[in-house]
C-alpha cells in the first residue's frame, strides 16, 4: 500500500474514532483524566514518528472548556510530564530530533469529557545549543556559535564531572563541527564511535558516562 493511501486510511480511522468517541461523550458524559490524554498523546506521537524531521512536533492537547478549568491549576505539571513521557518515545525512536513540546488549550469546539490531539511540525531553529543531558552538571547549556573544548579540565568551557572522560576530551568550532582530542575512551556519536564530525539539530554525543544533546538555544 502506498504511502498516501496509508496515510489516508489513518485519517479516516481517526475522524471515525472521534466521532464515536463524542457520540459516547454526549450519551454517557464521564471526566476525562490525564491518563487518557497521555494514551491519545502516545497515539498521536507514533502515528507520526516515521515522518517526523529533526525540528520535532508540538503536540496540541485540546480540552472542552470544562474540561481545561478543572485542570487549570494542574496544567503546567501535567504538560511538563506529557512532554518528557513523548520525549523517551522519541530517543527510543534513535533517531536525532527536538524532544517533542506539549500545549494544553481550550477549544469550545470539544466535546466535554473528550480530547482532540493536533499535532504542528516545528520550524528548524536558527541558532543551536549543546545541553548536558545525563552527568554533571545536569542541564547545563552553551551556545554552539564559538569555539568550545569539553572534557574534565577546570580550563575547558564545559568541565564534566565524569572519571571516564578525558581532562581535554573533545573540541567544537564555531561551525559545530568536533573533534576528539585523542581521548582514552573516544566519542561516540548519535551511536557510533567518531573521531570527528559535523553536529546538527537532536543529535547525541557521548563521552564517557556523561550525555549530550544537541537543542535548539533559547
Amino acid at each position: 500500500m502506498s504511502g498516501t493511501l496509508l496515510a489516508l486510511f489513518e485519517r479516516l480511522e481517526t475522524v471515525c474514532e472521534t466521532a464515536v468517541e463524542r457520540a459516547f461523550a454526549i450519551a454517557f458524559p464521564t471526566p476525562i483524566e490525564p491518563v487518557q490524554i497521555a494514551r491519545k498523546l502516545v497515539a498521536a506521537f507514533e502515528s507520526g514518528a516515521a515522518t517526523s524531521g529533526r525540528a520535532g512536533r508540538r503536540f496540541h492537547v485540546r480540552l472542552s472548556a470544562a474540561d481545561h478549568a478543572r485542570f487549570a491549576s494542574e496544567l503546567p505539571y501535567l504538560q511538563t510530564q506529557w512532554a518528557a513521557m513523548l520525549a523517551r518515545l522519541s530517543e527510543r525512536t534513535g533517531r536525532p530530533q527536538r524532544s517533542p513540546d506539549v500545549v494544553a488549550e481550550r477549544d469550545t469546539g470539544v466535546t466535554r469529557g473528550t480530547v482532540t490531539i493536533v499535532t504542528e511540525a516545528l520550524d528548524e531553529p536558527t541558532r543551536l545549543a549543546l545541553r548536558v543531558r545525563r552527568g554533571i552538571p545536569f542541564g547545563v547549556e552553551l551556545a554552539l556559535d564559538r569555539a568550545l573544548t569539553i572534557g574534565r579540565d577546570p580550563s575547558c568551557d564545559l568541565v564534566l564531572v565524569d572519571p571516564r572522560v578525558s581532562r581535554r576530551h573533545l573540541a567544537i568550532d564555531g561551525a559545530s563541527h568536533f573533534a576528539d582530542l585523542g581521548s582514552a575512551n573516544g566519542t561516540t556519536h548519535n551511536g557510533a564511535p567518531a573521531a570527528e564530525g559535523t553536529l546538527g539539530l537532536g543529535d547525541l554525543l557521548l563521552l564517557g558516562d556523561s550525555e549530550l544533546v544537541v537543542v535548539g538555544a533559547a
